[in-house]
């Protein structure tokens, strides 16, 4: 039995599928703000169970003979302290904790993030730091991940507003080159790490195949939507002062504009041991997910590149 926390998210749901369509036995916590999402994956032969990463009771129940346990967390929009620190420390703690209980987990797989070279200004990297130590210490064979940003980041979250305004914001210079990927390629990597004793007590950093910059990301989109998306500069500087006002309104914009900050500044990695050893092949580019994204919204002239 495979128990996965995090099930209902982005990430999640896309390994729950692919996991189910190689019969393997899911157990998916879902927390009540989460029953529709929910819906697909109890279709697809998925074991729902409801709880919440802050409940120890659900936690041990979702643990109970399993061989494998999967942290998938985000604290997602709400980036107020306090629920950071529950999304990305303590409930993976507790968590870890139920692992332990159960006796039974052979592999316990963790969600972290690749690091930029300088990491030290955002503060939701330590709570990843000190989670990743408690897992390496705890005993419990571990897989830990650390997948750069997704494409899904860019592309649904940025529609809105290109759809709108014609424009796409970028945090910065736009000039900090980096190593998205996509969604199905951080899956098949969680997938091929399972019972893999390669990947075993190992921590690994995941990224896609091309090094690229945001305003040549935004090039490819508008080249594959055959339109003119034009880059929109922002300074640092003005959106932290702008978290900064709204925080009595919204506690959570510090926090957003932080993770903004990180999701826009260099990240790499060396990934040539690590598609040895998850048999990750090819990757997906850039502009095959966007190709592949618009075809299932119904653009079929975006035939496939």
């Amino acid at each position: 039995m495979i128990f996965i926390v995090g099930g209902t998210g982005t990430l999640g749901q896309t390994l729950v599928r692919m996991l189910r369509e190689q019969g393997q036995p899911v157990r998916v916590l879902v927390r009540p703000g989460s029953v529709a999402k929910a819906e697909p994956l109890r279709k697809l032969g998925a074991e729902l169970i409801g709880g919440d990463i802050r409940d120890p009771a659900s936690l041990e129940l979702g643990c109970r003979g399993a061989t494998h346990v999967i942290c998938a967390t985000s604290a997602g929009d709400d980036r107020r302290p306090e629920s950071r620190r529950m999304a990305e420390y303590q409930g993976p703690l507790n968590l870890l904790r139920a692992a332990q209980q159960a006796g039974t987990c052979e592999q316990f797989i963790f969600t972290s993030t690749l690091f930029p070279r300088n990491p030290v200004g955002y503060k939701f990297v330590w709570a990843k730091l000190m989670a990743e130590e408690a897992i390496q210490n705890s005993g419990v064979p571990y897989t830990i991940f650390r997948p750069c940003g997704l494409f899904y980041e860019i592309i649904q979250r940025g529609e809105p507003i290109v759809e709108r305004f014609g424009v796409f914001p970028i945090l910065g210079s736009g000039k900090k080159r980096t190593q998205m990927l996509s969604m199905v390629d951080v899956s098949r990597a969680f997938f091929n790490a399972i019972d893999n004793p390669e990947a075993l007590n190992r921590t690994f950093e995941l990224g896609g195949p091309e090094l690229l910059n945001f305003d040549e990301m935004v090039a490819i989109w508008s080249r594959v939507l055959g339109t003119t998306i034009r880059p929109l500069h922002l300074p640092i500087w003005l959106m932290n002062a702008i978290g900064q006002a709204l925080k009595p309104i919204n506690p959570s914009a510090p926090g957003i504009m932080e993770l903004l900050e990180f999701s826009y500044d260099a990240m790499s990695c060396d990934m040539s041991e690590t598609s040895r050893i998850l048999r990750l092949g090819r990757m997906q580019t850039l502009e095959e997910y966007t190709r592949e994204y618009y075809i299932a919204k119904g653009r079929p002239e975006l035939v496939p590149a």
